[in-house]
């Protein structure tokens, strides 16, 4: 049976980590990620990267075992107007990522500072398989 589970992050700027969280009911897979993200920009060179991750600390680093997904916004100002920017992208996962009842999954945040945004973070699982906790991260 498929489920989906909403996540909402608001983010003020600079590095941020576990914006939000969510605890897994059940064990399946992750099977989908839909983002729908708003950011202001006020100066050129503003960007902002939301990352979905089992990490409870953003992950900044190459090889990061614990990423699921991106999303990311930047904008190049001419003039000096403001813009607010948006975007919506479906990430399908292939292969799924098994999941476990009560692993965590965690927004976070790394924006230029005093950019201010929000990610809706729309999950999509199969909860419909008998599959045994793996824990592998």
């Amino acid at each position: 049976m498929g489920t989906r589970i909403q996540m909402l992050a608001v983010s003020t700027g600079g590095v941020e980590s576990a914006l939000a969280s969510i605890d897994i009911p059940k064990n399946g897979n992750l099977v989908g990620v839909e983002w729908a993200c708003r950011t202001s920009f006020d100066t050129t060179g503003d960007a902002q990267t939301w990352q979905l991750a089992f990490g409870s600390v953003i992950a900044s680093v190459n090889d990061s075992r614990q990423v699921i997904s991106n999303c990311t916004l930047g904008v190049l100002i001419v003039g000096a107007a403001g813009i607010m920017l948006g975007a919506q992208n479906f990430f399908d996962l292939i292969p799924d990522i098994q999941v476990g009842a009560g692993e965590r999954l965690f927004v976070h945040s790394n924006a230029t500072a005093g950019v201010i945004g929000t990610a809706l973070v729309m999950l999509s699982f199969d909860f419909d398989l008998d599959l045994p906790r793996a824990r592998r991260r």
